[in-house]
């Protein structure tokens, strides 16, 4: 699993959701992120670095996964390098 990383410019860090089990659960930690307007809307970006493993798979074809906890889906953005406001 990719590495949680400290985006440049976090303005806050979300923590574990209210509801997570911590006998159940896998282990939460805490997420830095950092919030931005842009004309869609506001956002949260957050910054993740790939284990060499990782990135030897997607160079080979591997696919990145997108996993959301819950039943509706947010509007998301997947991008690579900085952030453009």
């Amino acid at each position: 699993m990719p590495m949680i990383k400290r985006i440049v410019g976090a303005t806050r860090e979300l923590g574990k959701p209210t509801d997570w089990n911590e006998d159940n659960d896998p282990p939460c930690g805490v997420l830095p992120i950092r919030d931005v307007i842009t004309p869609e809307g506001p956002f949260m970006i957050s910054a993740w670095e790939f284990t060499p493993a990782e990135l030897l798979a997607l160079q080979h074809g591997a696919t990145l996964k997108l996993w959301i906890r819950g039943v509706a889906h947010p509007v998301i953005a997947m991008t690579v390098g900085d952030v453009v406001e």
